[in-house]
């Protein structure tokens, strides 16, 4: 079976979701451009979780999981962690460990377990084996082991893996205005850079969808310790039976990423000291793509529309610089606590959108930009008003970083509109801004 499902939701959801979250201002004023589906004010749990009518085959197939279910013969499902448009993902414990032993147990849809264009579990094999020695292997998240679950209406197949805490996206949520202390940021950042550059170097992949909830934190002092001090076996889950497709039930539960303790870090905000335990990893591969197959790949608009590389956008061609892109707005929205553009953001906008925050397109890229016409004037000027301009480094000032100048040369390089002018993981490691 090879037909997939959209990355994006044409009603506007997001691919992935571990919390219910209203979208904060942007870099761009709220009215730039108009966004077409505004989000509830106050949604319920429900509509934050999968798409019901997913769970039927013919349109994606998800496992209809029940808490307390015991999969592959081994793994007890004991609460839901999060779910992506081609998976559920739940915190489980292994029934044949002699002492507590936890994983996450990713369980993919039936439409993406029987499609030969995914290849999720061959990336998650080359990521593991790779190179274990690099310094970002221990950034990248890591296969443990896998099998096929029958459900009752196919195949699934199941990723087992350590288990992590939220995401960055649901944990920048914890703090005032959504702007996490600088020191963090640094440190983070560095991590996720060691990671990216371990898959694009090492592993020959580029991760596609490089964004703060596809960043998960590490239990400090070892997983299975921490997870046993927080008493998950005990964890009480919040379920919703809802009416299916054709004339079904759907058990829905509520997402609950498992939330990082926060240190004392008070007394000194601008030191690293409070947080140099705290680690991230990359996480969710599902639609990556082999660096050396580009043109392989299932799709070639990638990336979330408010995240995505001008040149994805255009239809110019793109490779591991895309990401870089995607890194670069992940870091400004760490940093500002906004991200560069609303999320929102539709396929049509984008463009208008990045001429407003870093000024026109290289003349370069609209030349082999088959998607011109899409955002164009046969004249050459903008088919939407880009006359308001953006000033990211004004935005970034606010904040009084004391190293705040090295951070916007970064932040410029990583968001460098030509995508041949845009440094590497290997040239970013190296930068001012991030000499600990």
């Amino acid at each position: 079976m090879n037909r997939i499902v959209s990355i994006f939701r044409p009603n506007g959801r997001r691919a992935f979701a571990s919390s219910a979250v209203t979208p904060s201002s942007s870099l761009l004023p709220d009215r730039s451009l108009p966004l077409s589906q505004p989000p509830p004010a106050n949604p319920s749990w429900e509509s934050q979780e999968e798409l019901v009518e997913d769970y039927d085959p013919s349109v994606n197939g998800y496992y209809p999981v029940t808490v307390g279910d015991l999969l592959g013969q081994r793994y007890q499902v004991l609460c839901k962690l999060g779910w992506g448009v081609y998976s559920t993902v739940w915190l489980v414990r292994d029934t044949l460990s002699k002492t507590p032993a936890y994983h996450a147990l990713k369980i993919l849809t039936n439409v993406a377990t029987e499609a030969s264009t995914l290849h999720e579990l061959d990336f998650l094999l080359r990521m593991r084996d790779a190179s274990p020695q690099h310094p970002g292997y221990p950034h990248v998240v890591h296969l443990r082991d896998h099998f096929i679950q029958d459900g009752p209406h196919g195949r699934h197949l199941c990723l087992v893996m350590e288990p992590l805490l939220q995401d960055l996206r649901s944990f920048s949520i914890r703090w005032n205005h959504r702007v996490l202390p600088h020191p963090l940021v640094k440190h983070l950042t560095r991590q996720i850079l060691l990671g990216l550059q371990y898959l694009h170097d090492e592993c020959n992949i580029i991760h596609t969808d490089i964004k703060n909830s596809n960043i998960m934190l590490v239990p400090p002092g070892g997983a299975d310790a921490f997870l046993t001090n927080m008493n998950v076996d005990n964890s009480p889950v919040e379920k919703s039976v809802v009416p299916g497709p054709n004339g079904s039930t759907v058990t829905l539960y509520r997402t609950q990423p498992i939330q990082l303790p926060l240190p004392d870090w008070s007394s000194s905000p601008d030191s690293l000291d409070p947080w140099r335990e705290t680690q991230v990893k990359i996480g969710d591969v599902g639609v990556a793509c082999w660096a050396s197959h580009v043109d392989k790949h299932f799709t070639d608009i990638i990336q979330n529309p408010a995240l995505r590389a001008p040149e994805v956008a255009l239809g110019a061609g793109w490779g591991k610089p895309a990401d870089i892109w995607s890194l670069g707005c992940t870091v400004y929205e760490l940093y500002a606590g906004r991200p560069v553009m609303p999320p929102g953001t539709e396929d049509w906008q984008v463009i208008t959108f990045q001429v407003m925050c870093f000024g026109d397109m290289p003349p370069e890229l609209l030349k082999r930009a088959k998607y011109r016409d899409v955002f164009y004037k046969p004249d050459g000027t903008l088919k939407i008003s880009a006359d308001f301009r953006a000033d990211i480094e004004k935005y970034i000032r606010r904040h009084r970083s004391p190293d705040v100048s090295l951070l916007i040369d970064f932040l410029r390089a990583t968001l460098t509109l030509d995508p041949a002018k845009r440094p590497t993981c290997r040239d970013l490691l190296a930068h001012p801004w991030l000499a600990m």
